[in-house]
């Protein structure tokens, strides 16, 4: 019987599993190892560093997908032709799906990965919270204004994002603390003319005056040279600032999972491998023909732009989806001691669904289809979106999880 391993419990093998015909899981010998016993949503992760959300964001592996496949509790170290090897043990596999996520990109900054936190995962964000709330505390109980300063590094999706819900949860802290809100400043800080660069001039300007409404200070083509202990440092027209705050966060860049760099069977850049239509590995010195990598560890191709794709939980998902149907053919074929041909596999295709940014609770803005969406209107569609995700994976009782 055929081992099939997936690595990662994130939203292209979870996809995968919950997406899958379940017959298949009889063919063959189904094996998923994580980190932990949950799966995460990395796009609502920004609600966990601020509080805002906790325990709705996670999710049982285990009530999740078929009881048929097997789960484990490992942390992966390196990856080989033959094996996977992890803290624990070392796994055989005749395919793999490689969808381990990714880590901070600190792009050789000096201090970043000492100075500052990032939101990499469910841990990463507790403790981002947990640091928030004491920060707070520390200044009731010592006036240290540095304590009330919180600067957010980069203006893209997940940047903005906490920033947007951090301003309304410290004020709520603030409030029940008795702590002047006014005093709290929080920077948003950003390398290019423009945060969301993603999006048009229009929604950009509506973005940056939800964030000042809720009392963000934004900081744009404002170049980060350096963090240190309590400051960091930026070029902003053509001087150096040293913009001071005890609370530092980095969302300034994410690159692939460790564990690929530090996999030399791969050949990848910024810890990603860049995959086919097939989404099998290319550009290799080993064949990998029984190997698939997805999300944050691939690197795909835009056929129309040639661009590589942003790395995002709706191209994973899809991703996840297609390997399940890639999956089933295979082992058709291998029931009948056959061998599929790749020209008779279907090519993956990503059909962007469109992207929405929330700014703060009930508001959001983004662009479905050709549609510019904003405030509330913006806000019921994400919803939506991250409900069918819930959906997927625990039925109706997890559109409305709660903390």
């Amino acid at each position: 019987m055929k081992k099939i391993l997936l690595l990662g419990a994130g939203y292209g093998n979870m996809s995968l599993l919950t997406s899958i015909n379940k017959e298949v899981f009889s063919q063959a010998q189904w094996t998923l190892i994580n980190n932990n016993p949950y799966h995460y949503k990395t796009i609502s992760l920004h609600d966990v560093a601020t509080g805002k959300h906790d325990k709705s964001m996670i999710f049982s592996i285990k009530e999740c997908i078929d009881e048929k496949v097997e789960t484990i509790e490992d942390t992966i170290t390196q990856i080989d032709s033959k094996v996977v090897k992890g803290k624990n043990g070392e796994y055989e596999y005749d395919y793999l799906v490689v969808g381990l996520g990714f880590s901070s990109d600190t792009f050789g900054i000096p201090g970043v990965g000492v100075y500052t936190q990032s939101i990499t995962s469910y841990n990463s964000a507790k403790e981002i919270q947990k640091n928030i709330e004491s920060k707070l505390q520390a200044y009731k109980d010592g006036n240290d204004s540095n304590n009330l300063s919180f600067i957010v590094c980069g203006g893209g999706f997940t940047g903005i994002e906490f920033a947007g819900s951090l301003a309304q949860e410290i004020k709520k802290q603030c409030d029940a603390r008795g702590i002047d809100f006014n005093l709290v400043n929080i920077y948003c800080i950003e390398a290019m003319p423009k945060i969301l660069p993603m999006f048009s001039e229009n929604l950009m300007q509506i973005g940056l005056k939800r964030l000042k409404e809720l009392g963000v200070n934004v900081l744009t083509s404002s170049k980060i040279l350096e963090c240190k202990q309590g400051c960091v440092v930026i070029e902003q027209n053509g001087e150096q600032k040293d913009i001071i705050a005890n609370t530092i966060i980095w969302t300034a860049g994410v690159k692939g999972n460790e564990v690929i760099a530090n996999s030399p069977f791969f050949k990848s850049g910024r810890s990603k491998v860049e995959v086919d239509d097939w989404l099998k590995p290319i550009n290799q010195e080993n064949e990998m023909n029984n190997i698939f990598v997805i999300g944050d560890c691939s690197a795909l191709k835009d056929p129309q732009s040639n661009r590589f794709y942003p790395p995002t939980a709706q191209l994973a998902t899809q991703q996840g989806d297609y390997i399940a149907q890639t999956m089933e053919l295979l082992l058709h074929a291998d029931s009948k001691n056959e061998t599929i041909q790749q020209d008779l596999i279907p090519k993956f295709s990503f059909k962007p669904q469109g992207s929405i940014c929330s700014i703060g609770d009930g508001f959001a803005i983004g662009l479905v289809g050709k549609s510019e969406v904003k405030g509330f209107v913006g806000n019921i569609i994400k919803w939506a979106v991250e409900s069918k995700w819930n959906y997927q994976l625990g039925g109706l009782g997890a559109v409305f999880k709660g903390d």
